[in-house]
C-alpha cells in the first residue's frame, strides 16, 4: 500500500490517479513519498504568526518570514494565532515534538505547507542562507520575470 504524506502527491493522486507512473486506486494515505512537482506551486504556505507579540524578537522574526515571502512572490496566508484559539491549537498539535521547546509550546513563526511541517524561523533562515527555501516550504521556484519575457519572446 502507498502511504502519501506530501499535498503535491495527494493533489495527483487526486487528478490523475498515478504517481511515478503507478496507479494507486484514488487511495490517499499519510506517510511520506518524494520531491516537489509542479503542481506544488499551488499548495498553499501558511505562517502562524501572533499579531500581538509581547516579545520584539518574536515580532522581527515574523517581519522577516513575511516579508521575505512577499518580495519572492509566493503565496501565503497568514494564520493568526494570538486572537485565534483554533489556529492557537491547531499549530501546537502540529508541530512536531523535536521541534517544540522544553515547555511544549511553539512559538511562531511556524511555518506549514497546507498541513505539511516545514519548520520554524530558525529552519526557514537557515534555507534561506543556503538558497533552499522553495524545497523547504516543498514548492517549486517560480519563473523569474527575465525567463517569462524571454519565454513569451520565443513564441
Amino acid at each position: 500500500m502507498i502511504k502519501l504524506q506530501c499535498p503535491w502527491l495527494r493533489e495527483q493522486v487526486r487528478l490523475t490517479g498515478t504517481v511515478l507512473g503507478l496507479t494507486v486506486l484514488g487511495l490517499c494515505l499519510s506517510g511520506s513519498v518524494g520531491s516537489p512537482s509542479p503542481l506544488a506551486a499551488k499548495m498553499v504556505i501558511n505562517v502562524f504568526v501572533a499579531t500581538v507579540a509581547g516579545s520584539t524578537a518574536i515580532k522581527k522574526k515574523q517581519q522577516e518570514v513575511v516579508g521575505f515571502l512577499e518580495a519572492n512572490r509566493i503565496d501565503f496566508e497568514q494564520k493568526d494565532i494570538a486572537c485565534n484559539d483554533d489556529n492557537r491549537q491547531w499549530m501546537r498539535e502540529n508541530v512536531p515534538g523535536e521541534k517544540k521547546p522544553e515547555n511544549g509550546i511553539p512559538l511562531p513563526p511556524q511555518i506549514f505547507n497546507e498541513e505539511l511541517y516545514c519548520g520554524d524561523f530558525e529552519s526557514f533562515f537557515d534555507a534561506k542562507e543556503g538558497n533552499e527555501i522553495f524545497v523547504f516550504l516543498g514548492l517549486t521556484p517560480l519563473p523569474s520575470k527575465k525567463v517569462e519575457e524571454e519565454e513569451e519572446g520565443e513564441q
